[in-house]
């Protein structure tokens, strides 16, 4: 494959790591929701408080775990928008400065 070949390729891939970055305020928004879930419900199951009314979870227990699950996807989520920020600045420097003579 020439780098002629190769560079729409790897533009391709730039344009979809570039979209993907773009949902990254997303994620911290969410897991700072979480986390502030987490210690309500922390607090709340240390307080004795019942569940409320219609509650989906069986427990305090189960909902904090199901949080905690929430809060770890969160935090990969993040992680991977760093790998693919490193990603960007590669393939944009590809894009920018590869040469057929390279």
């Amino acid at each position: 494959m020439t780098i002629t070949e190769a560079k729409p390729i790897v533009q391709e891939s730039l344009d979809k790591l570039k979209e993907s970055i773009k949902r990254e305020i997303s994620y911290t928004k969410e897991l700072a929701d979480d986390r502030l879930t987490l210690e309500i419900l922390e607090k709340r199951k240390t307080d004795g408080e019942e569940l409320p009314v219609g509650c989906p979870y069986e427990s305090y227990d189960q909902w904090i775990e199901q949080i905690n699950k929430e809060i770890k996807s969160s935090e990969t989520s993040i992680a991977r928008i760093g790998k693919e920020k490193a990603e960007i600045m590669a393939f944009d420097y590809f894009v920018k400065n590869a040469s057929e003579s390279a």
